[in-house]
């Protein structure tokens, strides 16, 4: 979906934390006005997926978001934890919590991705062949969300990619631990480089404990990847649950989701038209007092 205009807040992953996403409205100088917001500049938000779960008040961030976008003040972008729910929507109705009941007519209109002159969204990678598959595609095509539920059909390959990212299986020994201690057999990488003779040290994202640097991931696994051109806009993410001490920015790439239900930190960038990212632009909230911004 193409977006105009060049000033834009880009908010990172809300998993249900309304007093968060409002505390960050303001700070980004949005007023109320009337039911809505507004911002005296004209600027838009844009939210790069995973509004629900986790945290304690989904439906509340699904009602303001819903408000903002239909008001014309924010975009959204599909994350995997709604996309997970539609999916169950169209498999077992039944299971759907019928607190989201309400908003799944408006969700299967959210778009996958987001395309700016300055700048792209996406919730977790964009993968160029999987992008345009899903390219003009809804959840609220029936026949298309199906062919999502067919293992290894290309709009379920494409969906998983762009909105999980690319995984790689760990070595047997020694056992990888991520940041929460919890033993993995897989983990997401750096999908936007080229991770050939790159060991797993300096290939997953985010690190997982202890850094192995004399092995290396699969080269079948790592084949799909599609290094992301450095001449291409800046690409906005979430989905990463990034710790404090990871940088939210690697060359053309911002990640801002900072795990929000674990940190209490929810990441957001103020975008206006520059076409490498700067650290300035970086907000947080609660403000961390290690942050810049304009």
């Amino acid at each position: 979906m193409k977006i105009e205009g060049e000033c834009f807040d880009l908010i990172g992953d809300v998993h249900g934390h309304l007093e968060l996403l409002l505390q960050m409205i303001a700070r980004l100088g949005y007023y109320k006005k009337g039911s809505s917001f507004f911002h005296p500049k004209g600027r838009k938000i844009v939210l790069v997926g995973d509004l629900i779960n986790r945290g304690p008040d989904s439906t509340g961030v699904l009602k303001l978001v819903k408000l903002l976008h239909q008001s014309g003040i924010a975009h959204v972008c599909m994350g995997n934890h709604e996309f997970r729910l539609l999916q169950q929507a169209q498999q077992n109705p039944s299971k759907v919590p019928a607190k989201f009941l309400p908003y799944l007519d408006w969700l299967r209109i959210i778009p996958f991705f987001l395309e700016g002159e300055t700048c792209r969204v996406v919730h977790a990678a964009w993968h160029y062949s999987s992008i345009e598959i899903l390219r003009g595609k809804i959840a609220g095509d029936d026949v298309f969300l199906a062919k999502t539920l067919q293992k290894s059909s290309p709009e379920q390959q494409a969906v998983d990619l762009v909105l999980g990212g690319i995984k790689v299986s760990l070595p047997e020994t020694p056992i990888l631990y991520d940041r929460f201690n919890i033993p993995r057999k897989k983990a997401r990488i750096k999908w936007w480089l080229n991770l050939e003779k790159r060991s797993f040290a300096d290939s997953l994202y985010s690190p997982m404990q202890p850094e192995i640097h004399n092995q290396f991931p699969n080269p079948g696994e790592i084949g799909i990847i599609e290094p992301y051109l450095k001449e291409d806009p800046i690409v906005f993410l979430g989905h990463y649950c990034l710790p404090p001490i990871i940088p939210k920015i690697m060359e053309q790439v911002v990640c801002l989701d900072g795990c929000v239900t674990c940190d209490q930190v929810l990441w957001a960038y103020r975008h206006n038209g520059e076409p490498e990212p700067e650290e300035r632009n970086l907000v947080s909230c609660p403000a961390s007092k290690k942050l810049y911004f304009s």
